[in-house]
């Protein structure tokens, strides 16, 4: 103002020196011109005081965020699941691959239902080639030699969330699988032709012992490689942003109270900043408004750059941790255009650039780690209760078990003492006449109760297929074998109060046995009753026995007994069990047929129909007569089956120790 009053002083004394014609407005000419100089002289003072009054401090946040992956569909799984489907030569692998593989960050692996699903398909390796490496070692002052094979490993990778497709790969490798390691290179080079001699007759026959050639080696290695993309390409992670903000300092700046206020406010907010939320949008829109409109009072000019620099940098640093992607950048932009520090524009732009922000979201702010802790210990209590649950489990069936086996032995000693006094009672039982002519025909009472052990011997022909089958049978008073070649092994087993079975058409020689059911040990303990094994007589069921009359069977004349087993229905009705048919030669007392019908819940499931001829005399059994020839006629829900057995070989009472009945026995093969 002083300037302004001397310029018009200076002014007012030229004109009184200097002749004013009459009429003329010496003060409407010059007002104008004064106003003029008036308001740039404001706007330079004002300038000066805005370039010389506004200063700020740089203050730093460094707060916990989630780095997250490009895929928003994945910030609400938690869950991860791989699905694999390979060569049939490496199936042996998948439970190795599904306990150790994938281990993502920032999910929890599901055996089953997993929101990100992984989808792996491994092709056989393809052996390439045997190769000899050496490394110098220093320590030792030598060459080592190192002898390797490579394998070209095929993968296919898919990751889906939601039936949505996000990532699918090729992963085409070279692996190599270390065969040995010396100081001298000739010493492994029967170790590289012994493994080449391997992979040649693998090659050659299409069996290939994964371990042995170091396939499962190169798999891993590769699948290591598919582990580490997908942790690059879709991990969340716990980090920690740096943030700078600009505070003014300036009170005396017309500015400085809503700019406080402003870092009041945003200094509060970035203190409570967790991993779980993020600034609060709401509170900080109307300090935001008013920075916005900062720019517009103080627009682009060298004289506003200080608070163009403070104003920006605030709102593109805010907007950032918003993740407003358009505004984040608009404002580090004109960051950038201010000229001060361009630096810290250049470094938001970079930021926001490399973030994946969603509209009206927030990424980097969660509550994904808290859930996954949350589900962590959830998954871990129902572990620990399943394993509590399967521990009570096995103690309730371990019990179970001790009064199951208690039972079974005690009806394998009832049914042995049964027959003993059947066989020494026989005038006093029901059908007597026809039961000792039986007796008689098969060798009488004693001959039959000298019997401990018995084997047998037999080819089975199966109608409709070529295939050679043999069976042997090995049978005790408590423990019986079946041991069945058709070619494969297949094997069952009654130990006592136990039975087992092996197949090696599906499980393989070294895979574990099958206990059987309570109804396929019924089935099999009737053949401890030796009397049954040899001849399919029923003694324990005899007295059960009706007989119906006679009538021609198969051409013969024939004694026709039944007996029908009913049980109770759960709704305590009377509905059949079992039906039993058994047709004896009227003439010389042979057993021409038995038949079997089972019922299931009162509906007929199981038919079974056995025609015995070729009776022979046994010298073990007084020169009784047992059938060596044995039609049967099964019909099941497979359909009907029919088949001959052939005894070759009947032996009563052979050599043989009972440790042939225990399943340990045939780990190594049959013995």
């Amino acid at each position: 103002m002083f300037l302004i009053s001397q310029f018009r002083s200076s002014i007012e004394k030229k004109n009184k020196k200097r002749y004013r014609p009459s009429g003329f407005d010496f003060d409407g000419f010059f007002l104008p011109m004064k106003k003029t100089l008036l308001l740039i002289a404001l706007l330079v003072i004002a300038s000066i005081q805005a370039q010389e009054k506004i200063s700020s401090k740089k203050k730093k946040f460094y707060i916990p965020v989630i780095n997250y992956p490009e895929f928003p569909i994945l910030d609400n799984a938690l869950t991860q699941t791989t699905f694999y489907q390979m060569d049939k030569q490496l199936i042996q692998e998948e439970p190795i691959l599904k306990k150790n593989y994938f281990n993502i960050e920032g999910f929890i692996k599901d055996p089953a239902n997993g929101k990100l699903r992984i989808y792996l398909t491994i092709e056989l390796p393809q052996y390439k080639a045997t190769k000899i490496d050496s490394i110098f070692d220093k320590k030792k002052n030598g060459w080592k030699f190192q002898a390797f094979s490579n394998y070209s490993v095929k993968i296919k990778m898919e990751a889906k969330c939601a039936d949505k497709l996000l990532l699918t790969k090729d992963f085409n490798t070279v692996e190599s699988y270390l065969i040995a390691v010396g100081s001298q290179k000739d010493n492994l080079k029967a170790a590289v032709e012994m493994n080449n001699k391997k992979i040649a007759e693998a090659e050659r026959d299409g069996n290939y012992t994964v371990a042995e050639l170091g396939l499962d080696t190169v798999i891993y290695s590769s699948v290591q490689a598919i582990q580490n993309y997908l942790n690059y390409k879709l991990r969340y992670t716990i980090g920690e942003e740096k943030i700078k903000f600009e505070f003014v300092t300036s009170k005396s700046h017309p500015e400085y109270e809503k700019l406080l206020a402003f870092e009041n406010e945003i200094t509060v907010q970035m203190q409570k900043v967790t991993l779980e939320k993020g600034l609060d949008e709401k509170t900080l829109s109307p300090h935001l408004q008013y920075l916005e409109s900062l720019l517009v009072k103080y627009p682009l000019s060298p004289a506003n750059e200080n608070i163009r620099f403070i104003v920006t940098n605030n709102l593109a640093e805010t907007y950032y941790l918003l993740e407003n992607r358009e505004k984040a950048l608009l404002y580090a932009n004109l960051l950038i255009e201010n000229d001060k520090q361009d630096s810290r524009g250049s470094s938001i732009v970079k930021k926001v650039n490399n973030g994946f922000f969603v509209d009206k979201k927030i990424r980097s702010h969660t509550t994904r780690f808290a859930d996954l802790q949350k589900l962590g210990l959830k998954i871990a209590e129902e572990k620990e209760e399943k394993r509590l649950a399967f521990f009570e489990k096995i103690q309730q069936q371990d019990a179970e078990w001790e009064i199951e086996k208690s039972n079974r032995e005690a009806y394998l000693e009832k049914i042995k003492t049964q027959r003993l006094n059947l066989l020494d009672s026989i005038p006093y039982q029901l059908n007597a006449n026809i039961l000792a002519k039986v007796v008689d025909n098969l060798g009488g009472s004693q001959a039959l109760k000298k019997v401990e052990k018995a084997h047998l011997f037999s080819k089975i022909s199966i109608e409709g297929t070529n295939i050679p089958q043999t069976e042997e049978k090995w049978a005790t008073t408590s423990h019986y074998l079946l041991k069945k070649k058709m070619p494969e092994a297949y094997y069952e087993i009654v130990n006592g109060p136990e039975a087992w079975s092996h197949d090696d058409r599906e499980t393989g020689l070294n895979a574990k046995w099958a206990k059987l059911t309570s109804y396929d040990y019924s089935n099999l303990s009737k053949n401890v009753d030796l009397v049954n094994f040899l001849t399919d007589l029923r003694l324990d069921l005899w007295n059960n026995f009706e007989v119906l009359g006679e009538e021609i069977y198969e051409g013969k004349m024939c004694y026709h007994l039944n007996y029908f087993e009913k049980t109770l229905s759960s709704g305590n009705r009377t509905i059949p069990k079992t039906d039993y048919h058994v047709f004896i030669d009227k003439e010389n007392f042979n057993i021409v047929s038995t038949e079997k019908t089972e019922f299931d819940n009162g509906n007929k499931s199981f038919f079974e129909r056995k025609l015995f001829g070729d009776y022979r005399p046994v010298a073990a059994l007084n020169s009784g007569k047992i059938p060596h020839k044995i039609n049967y006629e099964i019909e099941d829900f497979n359909g009907e089956t029919f088949y001959q057995e052939t005894r070759e070989k009947v032996e009563i009472n052979p050599v043989f120790g009972n440790r042939i009945f225990m399943k340990e026995v045939y780990f190594g093969g049959f013995k």
